[in-house]
């Protein structure tokens, strides 16, 4: 009986909420949305391979395939295989696609494709006679050929052009020519017809030929004389070695598994590659060489590596035949020649700023770096799906931008353990702070990381407000940044009294035992300072004591400082906070001097601005050469606003300095009245909150608290209750 009754009341159970069957469905609809391009790629190439066939074995074709390859005969003729092609190159194209991304197709090719497709179809038709009949019959170009080779007919009829010979040969020159920039053929038919005409003039004789229009020398005229003046001789042309071209955009590594708490990097905008300009990086190496030689210095440029920025450009010194007592002799060429002419070769390349790297760590070779003429922007979205920065491994690793080579350059601030930033205004500086802000949180929950933003200039930092990361609000007061740091360095003491309770060596061991013991870990705290120089012109005594202490004991505790300023001289960054900052970035600065307070070493006078920046890692002495990140204002409202949206909206928590900052100011207003109470009360022997109302004339609350303070300082004793007087502790 009750098995009966227990089948009844399952054959008797309610149907599932129509709510149950609506988050299956938007379960079925994200993964299809996740494969969509993949879906569509693989529908595109079965179009494709069908089309293909029914055109090419019309006999085996039925059905709708059949009524599809007669269409396509029927218009296009011959040139139906046109659709199959696009089809099949469209489906390759969006199986490539990376999901979330924006769809960028190269429309110039598209529309020249089309054009050289339709000139196909008229030639076809033209080759054919311009026969209507054919057209019906699905021969030649179809209809649309013969529309378009009548059409060209008609137009030349009245020259007597209208055969059939002539629309062919025109259409077919159509056909090439679109066909060129269709197959991304543009700039290497363009070399080569340069090549062809520089061997012309070389082989002809020197005829120097000034063409005048309207009493002046005309604008090609003079572009053809600047374009002659780069004329290199032979022995100074170069054809260096350059990576094989790779067909479409160059993608990054695809990334691992985020977690499921943090947000996206389709929150972020991707990078387009580009290609080197092959022609012009061979000008510039040949015209290196030549100048070197000018100058008697024997060298030669043995390859190159190109960035975001900058193409340095390898130069190999060679040697010089000497004549002495004993005969000729070789001796090497000199790195320190080489690097004594910066000038002279950026005025040989006309180039804005030259900095040469003699010689470039690890490598038989000098370094020439020279600006390219079109530079381009690094996004933070690339760096964090390379291979090199989940190589680091760890929570606080950033992506600082690209190097000459075009590489990733990735840092971990936990190692630094802090890092000084410096340039000039407009160098940089604020959008570096931006990117590493975004960096960790895009990488960090608030429960794993934590901020303290400081910005005297009230400006760069304060559109992080509302950050879940963030400890109260960007603070941007004088009085209350001094608080804050005093606020740092108690809570670095208290966590070393915690790592001391524990027996714990740093903050991850810390964290590791409180897991196990289940209870709350502590988060790591980056504390960013947008501009130093201000702090330390207004109080540079309590500031430096502050941060030195800081960088020399916050390590262990899972504090890290990041400190920004455009004045990098030696009041600011004086000799102990240089000392416990062995991780630095200059960019672009005004003089050499300021690049030696930085980075020990010259070299950041020479950079470019917007980004250009030298790095010194911790464990080296050389600074390494990046284009910074480039984050935008979009960006990083798309980031606030996903962790805004995971987070309950409720009144915003105080930061935790907040009651040390009342407690300092009560302190402060109560200081010179706190002296004269314990005055009054060590020499009446009485303490009472009437007495010092009538002694200093203040209101009962007034006195009252100071009596609570003097308590608290160990001056008089607890309250006996009843009205009497509090008991005068003698002085120790």
């Amino acid at each position: 009986m009750p098995a009966r009754r227990e089948t009844s009341s399952k054959a008797k159970s309610p149907p599932p909420p129509a709510d149950d069957h609506s988050d299956v469905l938007t379960s079925l609809l994200a993964r299809l949305h996740r494969y969509g391009w993949d879906i569509a790629g693989v529908l595109a190439l079965a179009g494709a391979t069908m089309s293909g066939l029914g055109l090419a074995l019309p006999q085996m074709a039925g059905g709708v395939l059949r009524w599809w390859t007669d269409l396509l005969r029927l218009w296009l003729g011959w040139g139906g295989a046109w659709v199959a092609i696009a089809l099949a190159a469209g489906g390759i194209r969006m199986l490539r696609q990376r999901q979330g991304e924006a769809l960028r197709l190269p429309w110039g090719r598209i529309f020249a494709l089309e054009a050289a497709a339709f000139a196909s179809l008229a030639c076809l038709s033209a080759l054919g006679g311009t026969s209507l009949l054919r057209a019906e019959a699905g021969l030649d170009g179809g209809r649309i050929g013969w529309a378009l080779s009548y059409l060209i007919a008609k137009l030349f009829e009245p020259v007597g052009l209208d055969g059939s010979l002539f629309q062919g040969v025109l259409t077919g020159i159509l056909f090439v020519l679109a066909m060129i920039p269709g197959v991304g053929l543009t700039g290497r038919v363009r070399r080569w017809l340069e090549e062809q005409a520089e061997r012309g003039r070389e082989a002809g004789p020197a005829v120097s030929i000034s063409p005048v229009a309207k009493g002046g020398v005309t604008e090609a005229a003079s572009a053809a004389s600047r374009k002659r003046a780069t004329r290199l001789p032979a022995e100074f042309r170069k054809k260096l070695p350059f990576p094989p071209e790779d067909e479409g955009e160059i993608r990054p590594k695809a990334p691992a598994q985020r977690d499921e708490r943090l947000p996206g990097l389709d929150l972020l905008v991707n990078e387009t590659a580009t290609r080197p300009d092959e022609r012009n990086i061979n000008l510039t190496a040949g015209l290196i060489e030549k100048t070197l030689a000018e100058f008697g210095i024997s060298a030669k440029v043995v390859g190159f590596r190109m960035g975001p920025t900058v193409t340095q450009f390898a130069v190999e010194p060679g040697f010089l035949e000497k004549t002495n007592g004993e005969g000729e002799a070789r001796q090497k060429v000199r790195v320190a020649q080489i690097s004594a002419l910066s000038r002279d070769l950026a005025l040989a390349l006309s180039a804005e700023r030259l900095r040469i790297e003699a010689p470039v760590p690890g490598r038989p070779y000098v370094g020439i770096e020279v600006p390219n003429l079109r530079s381009t922007v690094v996004r933070l979205r690339p760096i964090l799906e390379t291979e090199a920065f989940y190589k680091v491994g760890s929570p606080l690793a950033i992506g600082l931008g690209r190097d000459v080579s075009g590489q990733a350059v990735v840092a971990d601030l936990a190692n630094m353990p802090h890092l000084l930033i410096a340039g000039t205004t407009g160098s940089g500086k604020s959008v570096c702070i931006a990117a590493i802000t975004t960096c960790l949180v895009m990488n960090n929950t608030p429960e794993d990381l934590r901020l303290v933003m400081i910005d005297p200039k009230m400006v760069e930092l304060v559109r992080f407000n509302g950050l879940p990361h963030l400890y109260g609000n960007v603070e941007t007061s004088l009085e209350r940044i001094l608080g804050v740091l005093r606020w740092v360095v108690s809570e670095m003491d208290l966590r070393y009294r915690e790592l001391e309770a524990t027996h714990s060596r740093n903050l991850d061991s810390y964290n590791r035992k409180a897991r196990r013991r289940k209870e709350a870990t502590l988060p790591h705290i980056v504390v960013i300072i947008d501009e130093l120089a201000d702090l330390m012109i207004s109080a540079p005594e309590q500031t430096e004591a502050a941060l030195v202490r800081l960088a020399q004991m916050a390590r262990a505790t899972g504090i890290h400082l990041v400190l920004a300023t455009q004045r990098p001289s030696t009041d600011v960054v004086t000799g102990l906070i240089k000392a416990n900052f062995p991780a630095r970035i200059s960019f672009a600065v005004a003089s050499s001097v300021d690049s030696r307070v930085i980075l020990d070493t010259v070299g950041a006078e020479t950079l470019l601005g917007k980004g250009d920046m030298l790095f010194l890692p911790p464990e080296s002495s050389t600074p390494q050469r990046v284009q910074g990140v480039m984050v935008s204002d979009q960006e990083v409202e798309k980031v606030i606003t996903f962790w805004q949206r995971g987070r309950e909206q409720g009144a915003a928590e105080p930061p935790p300095w907040e009651e040390m900052l009342k407690e300092e100011a009560m302190l402060s207003e109560n200081d010179e009245l706190v002296g004269e109470a314990i005055r009054i009360v060590r020499q009446t022997g009485h303490a009472s909150a009437s007495l010092l109302q009538r002694r200093l004339r203040i209101g009962y609350p007034r006195a009252a608290r100071l009596i609570d303070e003097l308590e608290r300082m160990g001056i008089v004793g607890p309250a006996m209750g009843g009205g009497k007087e509090r008991a005068v502790l003698e002085e120790e």
